[in-house]
């Protein structure tokens, strides 16, 4: 029994996971760029939007719904379009992310919550594809999923007055 727990402790760093055992000035970078997104969204601000997104990129979005699978696409520029023309405070959170990098090339993967006006609307999972420029990781693509049910309670705790 005495070899199992000192094998045990030997081994224990090899299932620590990657995204925590390894967080790099590059990954802080590439996450804050994803906060930046979040904040820019909530602030409703198209020009910091058009600063973190490329230009031809698409966001893709889907949710299960009765009718089966409905999937939304609009290209970075609608998508900022209609951030300005809305109204309802949106406030996403996420949390745990696990970045991946290579190079210029990273992909930030977390789950999320979303609120409306201080009302819940959905969870799911982002995954963002960056690519660092000369002028610094810039947003070229966001998948996520939409789900408004079955959501695990987010580490975050409820969403508080502002945040």
């Amino acid at each position: 029994m005495k070899n199992f727990f000192c094998v045990l402790l030997l081994h224990a760093p090899l299932y620590i996971p990657a995204a925590v055992a390894a967080e790099t000035p590059e990954e802080r970078a590439v996450v804050a760029r994803v906060q930046e997104f979040f904040d820019a969204m909530t602030a409703r601000d198209t020009e910091a939007m058009r600063e973190l997104l490329t230009d031809d990129g698409i966001l893709y979005g889907y949710r299960e719904g009765p009718d089966g699978l409905q999937v939304m696409r609009p290209t970075h520029r609608q998508y900022i379009d209609g951030l300005g023309a809305g109204t309802g405070r949106m406030i996403e959170r996420f949390w745990e992310p696990t970045v991946l990098l290579h190079g210029r090339m990273a992909v930030v993967w977390a789950p999320y919550d979303l609120f409306v006006d201080g009302a819940f609307s959905h969870c799911g999972i982002d995954s963002f594809s960056l690519l660092k420029t000369d002028t610094g990781w810039t947003i070229t693509g966001i998948v996520f999923s939409m789900e408004a049910e079955g959501c695990e309670p987010s580490p975050l705790g409820p969403l508080t007055d502002g945040q």
